[in-house]
C-alpha cells in the first residue's frame, strides 16, 4: 500500500494468468510440431531389428509374431501392442521392447522352458513350470530329458498356451525346486495323487513316497541321507511323516523292511 495525500491507496497485483496461459499454449504447440516432425523424419526409419534371449523361438519367429516391417517409423510403433502380439506365443513369458535411435529396435525375450512331460492320449505334452502347455513332445523321448507328470485330469481340447495349473501346482513346483543339484537320485516320474500326495519314481527304480508338500527341506534331507547311508538296493523310501524314514530294501529277490531315525544312525527294527 502507498500513501497519497494522507490517503491509503492499495497496490493492485498484476494479472499473470494470461501470460502463463500464452506460455503453456506456445510450449504445447512446439511439442506437437516436434512430435509430428519425428513421425516423418527419414532418419528414424526402422532398419534393424535385434532379438535377444530367444532359444526355442527363432529370430524370424519373433519378427513374424511382432508383424514388424523394416521401413516403419520408430515413433509410430506401439510397444505395448507389440508386447501383446509377442506374448501370444506360449514360449514368450516376458518381453521388453526398446527403441535404439536412430533406426534400431531391440526386443528382449524371456522364454518359458519345458519342465514336465504330461501324458496325453498316446503322446506327451511339454509343459512349463507355470503350467502352460508349450507344444507336443518329440516322438523320441530320449531327446526330452524331463520328468513325466501323471495324475492330472486333462480335458479336451488341449492347445498350446492353455494352462494346466491346479490348486496343488504351486506346492508341486516348490518341492521340485527344493531338490538340490547334488541330489543322488534322478527323478523320472512324478505322480500327483487325488489326496494331494506326491510319489516320485527314479531312474534307479526306487519309489519315493513323499506325501503332501510340507516339511519339504526336511523330507529331501531324509531322502538324501538315506541314499548315503544305505548301500543295499532300495525299493521304496517313505518320508510321508517328515520325521522318520521307512525303507523297503530289495535284496536277493526278497524284501526287507527298515524303519530309520532321521540321523539314520540306528536301525530301529
Amino acid at each position: 500500500m502507498a500513501k497519497k495525500g494522507g490517503e491509503v491507496i492499495p497496490f493492485k497485483p498484476r494479472r499473470r494468468g494470461p501470460v502463463v496461459l500464452r506460455w503453456l499454449l506456445t510450449v504445447g504447440i512446439l511439442t506437437l510440431l516436434v512430435g509430428i516432425s519425428l513421425l516423418h523424419i527419414p532418419i528414424f526409419t526402422l532398419r534393424e531389428i535385434e532379438v535377444v534371449g530367444n532359444a526355442s523361438l527363432s529370430t524370424e519367429d519373433v519378427i513374424r509374431l511382432s508383424t514388424l516391417e523394416v521401413g516403419t517409423n520408430l515413433f509410430r510403433l506401439r510397444t505395448g501392442q507389440l508386447r501383446e502380439w509377442l506374448k501370444v506365443s506360449p514360449w514368450v513369458k516376458e518381453v521388453s521392447i526398446r527403441r535404439v535411435l536412430p533406426d534400431k529396435l531391440s526386443i528382449e525375450i524371456e522364454e518359458r522352458v519345458p519342465y514336465f512331460l504330461v501324458p496325453y492320449y498316446t503322446s506327451f505334452l511339454e509343459v512349463a513350470a507355470d503350467g502352460t502347455i508349450l507344444c507336443p513332445a518329440s516322438a523320441d523321448l530320449k531327446d526330452v530329458p524331463l520328468p513325466i507328470l501323471t495324475g492330472l485330469k486333462i480335458e479336451d481340447p488341449v492347445l498350446p498356451g492353455q494352462s494346466l495349473h491346479c490348486r496343488e501346482w504351486d506346492s508341486l513346483i516348490s518341492v521340485m525346486e527344493g531338490i538340490p543339484s547334488d541330489f543322488p537320485l534322478v527323478i523320472v516320474e512324478v505322480h500327483l495323487s487325488r489326496d494331494k500326495e506326491l510319489v516320485f519314481y527314479t531312474s534307479e527304480g526306487i519309489q519315493i513316497l513323499f506325501g503332501q508338500a510340507v516339511d519339504i527341506a526336511q523330507k529331501i534331507a531324509l531322502i538324501h541321507n538315506t541314499c548315503q547311508e544305505i548301500d543295499d538296493p532300495l525299493q521304496t523310501i517313505n518320508v510321508r511323516s517328515g520325521e522318520r524314514v521307512h525303507v523297503l530294501l530289495k535284496q536277493y529277490g526278497s524284501e526287507t523292511r527298515g524303519d530309520f531315525s532321521p540321523d539314520l544312525g540306528k536301525n530301529n527294527t
